[in-house]
């Protein structure tokens, strides 16, 4: 993993998602297609990051149980995130 690339990422998406749903939510009307525009081009700059983030130096490996169940339940977690936030909006 290359944390100099990684965490700009993260920094990315977290932006990006937060501008769509500001913009969205009905917070921002008078600037609402503007802030859609560069919300979503940060977010899509951040996912485009992101793999090169994670894997530069190989793919990460889990050792042990421990980082199995963590990793199973950040997965499990975001999953139910995304599935509550697509059926409730």
């Amino acid at each position: 993993m290359d944390w100099e690339v990684l965490l700009p990422a993260i920094m990315f998406i977290v932006a990006g998602a937060v501008g769509l749903v500001i913009s969205f939510a009905g917070i921002a009307e008078t600037f609402l297609q503007g802030l859609q525009m560069i919300s979503l081009y940060i977010l899509l700059v951040g996912i485009i990051f992101l793999p090169g983030g994670l894997l530069k130096g190989g793919s990460p490996t889990l050792k042990g149980p421990g980082g199995a169940f963590a990793a199973l339940g950040i997965v499990t977690v975001i999953s139910i995130g995304i599935v509550m936030a697509i059926v409730f909006f």
